[in-house]
């Protein structure tokens, strides 16, 4: 089974890759640079493809010869459903047998723009008269990776919603198993699952199993929203993905964002990792 990976030198794709492998499946990575294929390749990647999400040519000769295609779309774009409507057109006029589209949870989440834009993309999917499965993650455990080094320096874990919402956060890992298994297995076939983490956590629940694996305080701040685009611009961070990521925030902000494990549970046919676990893992990395 040849499958086609979207996106394969971000972070979800790095962790995807060597899951599709573990699954048996031969992967041709999407990717934009040459340069980026031999990190790939060491991660197991059989084949590349250069091209541009934006360049419809480019994908038709990425998707000739695959069997399926795992669709990633970059983060908060704004052309989401025109971007993915390009790789259905290339699935349907060479006969991939079936389309994985790695969504989002809660896509109706409409005051968001880039949850807007998944739901659109799922239904434009659902009436293209393909063979489709749709993927829906939580937000990742691994996100606490982007603030590792200040909460190690500082003591505080602070990001940018209130400290006592509640987030089904999931391992990045469990997510990949789970969807290379729902890539290469069959009875998947028109389902849409929701993938969310085993615990309902707040940042100072966090910010508690944290402190209790370091063996030292550590205490739960909320980030300002203005910090967070302050810092965000500092990055090179667009102007539109800054204002994206102001509203996704205040979403946390105000309702968390909370799922059920059940079906990651089923997928993965044992619990998924609980956040300790996955600080415990972090830790041994140093």
């Amino acid at each position: 089974m040849n499958i086609l990976l979207t996106a394969a030198n971000g972070r979800t794709g790095r962790m995807m890759l060597p899951a599709l492998k573990n699954a048996g499946a031969d992967v041709k990575v999407f990717i934009r640079d040459a340069a980026q294929w031999p990190a790939l390749q060491a991660l197991g990647a059989d084949s590349f493809a250069l091209g541009d999400m934006e360049d419809a040519d480019s994908i038709g000769a990425a998707v000739a010869g695959c069997d399926r295609i795992l669709h990633i779309g970059p983060p908060m774009h704004p052309h989401e459903r025109e971007i993915t409507s390009r790789f259905m057109d290339a699935a349907k006029h060479h006969g991939v047998s079936r389309f994985i589209y790695y969504s989002v949870m809660h896509p109706l989440l409409r005051d968001i723009r880039h949850h807007r834009l998944k739901l659109d993309t799922e239904q434009l999917l659902v009436e293209s008269g393909l063979v489709f499965t749709i993927v829906q993650p939580a937000r990742y455990m691994q996100h606490l990776e982007n603030i590792w080094a200040p909460l190690l320096e500082t003591g505080v874990h602070s990001m940018p919603f209130s400290t006592s919402q509640q987030f089904g956060v999931v391992d990045l890992r469990d997510l990949a198993q789970a969807t290379a298994s729902i890539a290469t297995e069959s009875g998947y076939e028109f389902g849409t699952y929701e993938l969310a983490g085993p615990e309902l956590l707040s940042q100072a629940d966090m910010a508690a199993t944290i402190g209790r694996l370091l063996g030292r305080e550590i205490r739960a701040e909320a980030l300002s929203l203005e910090a967070m685009a302050e810092k965000a611009r500092a990055r090179g961070a667009s102007d539109d993905r800054v204002t994206q990521m102001l509203a996704m925030n205040a979403h946390y902000d105000a309702h968390g964002f909370r799922g059920n494990p059940k079906v990651l549970h089923w997928i993965l046919g044992r619990p998924p990792a609980s956040f300790a676990d996955y600080v415990a893992r972090l830790l041994e990395r140093g």
